[in-house]
């Protein structure tokens, strides 16, 4: 674990002063709240089950890659401008969505996938969502996944997690009655959108405008731009920085207060929600 001292404590100490009452939890999903690895390799994403599953159509997989080397180029590219990256962002994740609705997604294939174990959930994430929903704290998941609010929301209702206090500012497709995809909802998520920009989109931000104290908790550079446009009192960002950690720590520490390293477990998450519970000024 890599920490910033001063600045992680001195946000913490705002977290614990403001108490539960004024706080909400901004995270990522995949890699977040679930592992990188499983049993040592790296755990695989939806689609990536779906197409090696034999889910989709036999041409998926090439148009997919084909799309992957023209546009992640471009998603790794620092020298872009934001706006210019977030327009080429939204044509790849149009083009793909149009890709896996022509491939022929369907919800059951969805729910197969994850009811074969597809991610795990690291340890401590379970009693920390328990915590959030008895405490009634809201966790607004960003997810620019192929899971998508139906698989996020199943994927959690598996495991009796799914709570009210849960809100999912993720990807959707349009279904027939068949449960075959046939279009996507607006707005779409991608990687350079996960912020406040989309929230009023899914009746969340001014739900919580009152609750101005921020623990934000991501897997990617990305992630640490979530809490963009809130202009919090406090906000406290903890990384996970799953691999390739030597080229990758200098970005992470410029972004995060804390950074979890080797796909570690959710401990420090946990106890510093559990400290702010108990915390008595």
């Amino acid at each position: 674990m890599f920490v910033q001292h001063d600045n992680f404590e001195r946000q913490k100490q705002r977290l614990f002063r403001g108490g539960p009452g004024r706080l909400k939890i901004l995270a990522d999903f995949d890699r977040t709240l679930t592992t990188n690895f499983i049993h040592g390799r790296k755990a695989p994403s939806l689609i990536a089950s779906l197409r090696d599953g034999n889910y989709l159509s036999s041409d998926y997989a090439a148009k997919a890659q084909a799309l992957h080397d023209y546009y992640q180029p471009f998603e790794d590219d620092n020298s872009l401008s934001l706006e210019s990256k977030s327009s080429l962002m939204m044509e790849w994740w149009q083009r793909h969505f149009e890709l896996l609705i022509a491939s022929g997604l369907r919800q059951k294939d969805i729910v197969s996938v994850i009811d074969e174990h597809l991610a795990n959930l690291r340890n401590g994430v379970s009693e920390f969502l328990s915590l959030l929903s008895c405490h009634k704290i809201p966790l607004i998941i960003f997810s620019a996944s192929g899971l998508g609010r139906f698989g996020l929301k199943y994927f959690l209702t598996r495991r009796g997690l799914w709570t009210d206090n849960i809100f999912l500012v993720a990807n959707d497709f349009i279904w027939d009655e068949q449960g075959r995809a046939i279009g996507v909802c607006e707005p779409i998520i991608h990687s350079c959108n996960k912020n406040q920009s989309v929230l009023s989109f899914f009746n969340v931000d001014e739900a919580f405008k009152k609750r101005d104290n921020i623990l934000l908790l991501g897997d990617s550079l990305g992630d640490a731009a979530m809490v963009d446009g809130m202009a919090p009192a406090a906000v406290l960002k903890i990384g996970f920085l799953n691999d390739k950690i030597r080229e990758s720590l200098p970005a992470y520490r410029a972004l995060y207060d804390v950074l979890i390293l080797n796909d570690g477990d959710f401990a420090l998450p946990l106890s510093i929600l559990k400290d702010l519970l108990t915390y008595v000024d």
